[in-house]
This record gives C-alpha cells, structure tokens and sequence, in this order.
C-alpha cells in the first residue's frame, strides 16, 4: 500500500515536471516580436505638411487686399494762384534826396531835417496810416513817417523827418528807413540818410544799392 502511494507520487511530480518543461519549451520557442521603431523623420515630414496645409487653409480664407493706383490731382493755373503766395502789390521808388545828400557834413548835436522825394511804384494805393520805420542803422533821434493821405500808384510825395547829429559817434553815420502798411508789413524799397560827422571820413560810406532804385 505504501509503495503504490509512493509510485503514485512520484509518477504525479515527474508529470508535473514534464508539463513544465513543455511549457517552457513552447514559451521559449515563440519568436520574440521586437517593440516598434519610432520614425522620426516620417514624424517631422507629416508635421510639416499639416502645418502647410493650415497655412494655406488661412490664407484662401483671408480677404484679398486690392491695389488701386488714385491719381494725383492737378491745380488747375487758378487753384495754383490761390494756394501760392502772390508778391506785394505795395512797392517805393526813391526819386531823389531834397535835402542832406548823402556824406553832408555835420557836427555833433546839429539838427537837420532829411527829405525824400519818394514814388508808388506798386499797383495798390498807399493808405493813411502807413508808416516810414527805422530798420537798421541809426535814428539819428528821428521819429517814424506817418501817411496821412492816401498816394496812388504813379504818385509822388516827400517824405521828411526832423533829425540830430549824434554826439558820441564820429565819421559816417547811416539809417536805413523804410515803408510798413496799417498792420507792419514793411514792402519794397529802402530809403537812407549818410552823414559825415567831423568830416574825418576818407572814403565813400557804404550804402544800399536798394535806395535808389525800385
């Protein structure tokens, strides 16, 4: 009885081992499936033409934007006239010195009157108001010319101004006067007054070209 139970036993493991030997044999005989590669390269190419693709999905839905050439406008000669600045119509002619031709001798504190005789040259009137300003020299104590009267284009009229030699200078001496309208808008032509104080001046005094001519 015993030994039947032992053969049993033994008949049982020596199946078991065989069960497990089959079982290892046909799991170690399987082929081994290796684990997938990874394309990189396919990856990036595909990410790519999504991204194309895209873009250009975003631009057929965008609005064209149309170029249209607009022509530059042209003035005609009236509109040129009236945007471009015009030349004063006011303008003074020096006719003549009536008194204290240029370079007169004078000694200091001597008080003189200086008159011109003047010409509108211009092709508006010149109207009460308008004035006869210092603009460069010296006053020589003069005060400024006030028109009273109104003086037509082709008129002429004297301009005098009451003076005095100054007393601290020596040689020649010059003002430079000249024509403003109502509001100071000083126009064309120059008028000068030259002295020589002391008579010590050896040479012609230098003046404007612009006082004797328009």
């Amino acid at each position: 009885m015993l030994r039947d139970k032992t053969r049993l036993i033994i008949v049982t493991v020596l199946l078991l081992v065989l069960v497990m030997t089959f079982l290892f044999s046909m799991r170690s005989n399987q082929p081994t499936t290796p684990p997938p590669t990874v394309n990189v390269s396919g990856i990036q190419t595909a990410a790519v033409s999504v991204f194309i693709s895209e873009l250009t999905r975003t631009a057929q839905a965008l609005p064209t934007a149309t170029v249209t050439n607009t022509p530059i406008p042209t003035l005609t000669l009236q509109e040129t006239e009236a945007v471009s600045p015009t030349p004063s119509c006011y303008r003074l002619l020096f006719v003549k010195d009536m008194t204290i031709p240029d370079n007169t001798v004078m000694t200091p504190a001597q008080v003189f009157t200086k008159t011109w005789l003047v010409e509108n040259s211009g092709t508006c009137a010149w109207r009460p108001g308008f004035k006869l300003v210092l603009v460069g020299g010296d006053a020589m104590g003069g005060s400024p010319f006030t028109l009273i009267q109104t003086i037509n284009p082709g008129d002429r009229i004297e301009i005098s101004i009451k003076m005095v030699a100054p007393t601290n200078q020596n040689g020649i001496i010059q003002g430079t006067w000249q024509m403003s309208d109502e509001n100071g808008t000083l126009f064309r032509g120059f008028l000068t007054v030259v002295i020589d104080e002391g008579g010590s001046s050896t040479g012609t005094p230098p003046t404007l070209e612009a006082t004797k001519t328009p």
